[in-house]
């Protein structure tokens, strides 16, 4: 078992990843399904204007070279908008602008090009300003990506999700079933960190990520960290990131005051902490949105019961209970106190 808190896989460099020549070659379009087509007569004349346009930027004439390009992006070729973001990001012949350079790769990005949005995640997740809408506009494009079977993608959200980056709890069986889908790609970074991943799982946890990796569509990225009582026998690390991800707020001072759920019998504090974490580790519990609570047992010393909450009406606590009971847990829903 492992202590999911502690970074033992890091992040490699990233500047192979974001060193992206300015000639970038043309994108498959098969790739992206969606992308929007240009209005040129074919591919042929795109690519030898984007060329010329090029041409002019390494013989020192930036302007003319970028005019160019603009013009070509504005007619809707996601090429010329990649290669002005480069310029910008690089400072060919002119100073360098990161926010020049992002606008171009989030139009490049917009028109289906691949490249342009995977260096824009790379560059808002590891060069950004550490703000929560970098991270997660990062997360949506890899997540998107890999869905679509990029490994670059599969590879960079599995370490995040590995190390608990970017505001993210640790989540190990996410991560090492993405890094490991990247392998089958042959993309040589998954391939050098999986060993060291796949010696701190268990046989049950790699089987669990080997499920979510075969299954990405329709599991989808949960912000439950997936199985992670099958990587930490430590039900208070479960409990703690839990806690953390509520934020500020505040729990109900009297569980007799609102409605809330009990969930299982009253049971000794070791085992009543095991039932909460794998509750808590469960997505299919549905208990994200809510507080959960060990408290003693008044008729009953030495025992504790668990309470979730709290819940706004009966209605949503008998849902809660629904959902909790199809994952083989008993549930009561309980209503407030009467004075």
């Amino acid at each position: 078992m492992i202590d999911v808190f502690h970074k033992t896989v890091m992040l490699p460099l990233l500047a192979a990843l974001m060193a992206v020549p300015v000639a970038a070659q043309q994108e498959d379009e098969e790739e992206i399904p969606e992308r929007t087509p240009t209005v040129f007569s074919g591919p042929t004349m795109a690519d030898s204007e984007i060329e010329d346009a090029l041409a002019l930027v390494r013989e020192g004439n930036v302007e003319a070279g970028a005019e160019t390009l603009r013009r070509l992006g504005e007619l809707g070729n996601p090429d010329a908008f990649f290669h002005l973001a480069e310029i910008n990001r690089l400072g060919a012949g002119k100073e360098s602008s990161e926010d020049v350079a992002l606008m171009y790769y989030r139009f490049a990005a917009r028109l289906g090009h691949r490249r342009a949005a995977l260096s824009l995640a790379n560059i808002l997740f590891f060069e950004g300003q550490d703000t929560e809408a970098e991270y997660k506009e990062a997360m949506e494009i890899w997540q998107k990506y890999a869905l679509r079977g990029e490994p670059e993608a599969m590879y960079l959200l599995g370490m995040v999700y590995w190390n608990g980056e970017g505001g993210v709890l640790p989540d190990p069986v996410r991560g090492y079933g993405l890094v490991t889908k990247a392998t089958q790609f042959e993309y040589a970074p998954a391939i050098e960190a999986e060993p060291a991943m796949r010696e701190q799982l268990s046989l049950d946890a790699r089987a669990k990520a080997a499920a979510f990796a075969d299954n990405m569509a329709l599991e989808g990225f949960d912000d439950t960290p997936l199985a992670l009582e099958l990587v930490t026998d430590d039900a208070d690390t479960i409990i703690k990131g839990y806690e953390e991800a509520k934020g500020k707020q505040e729990k109900p001072e009297n569980w007799d005051d609102v409605w809330h759920l009990e969930v299982g019998f009253a049971m000794s504090q070791e085992e009543i902490k095991k039932l909460q974490a794998k509750i808590i580790a469960d997505p299919k519990a549905d208990v994200k949105d809510m507080f959960s609570e060990v408290i003693e047992n008044t008729n009953r010393e030495g025992l504790y019961r668990l309470v979730f909450g709290p819940v706004g009406s009966m209605q949503d606590a008998v849902r809660h209970c629904v959902a909790l009971k199809r994952v083989g847990h008993d549930c009561f829903a309980k209503p407030p106190r009467e004075e």
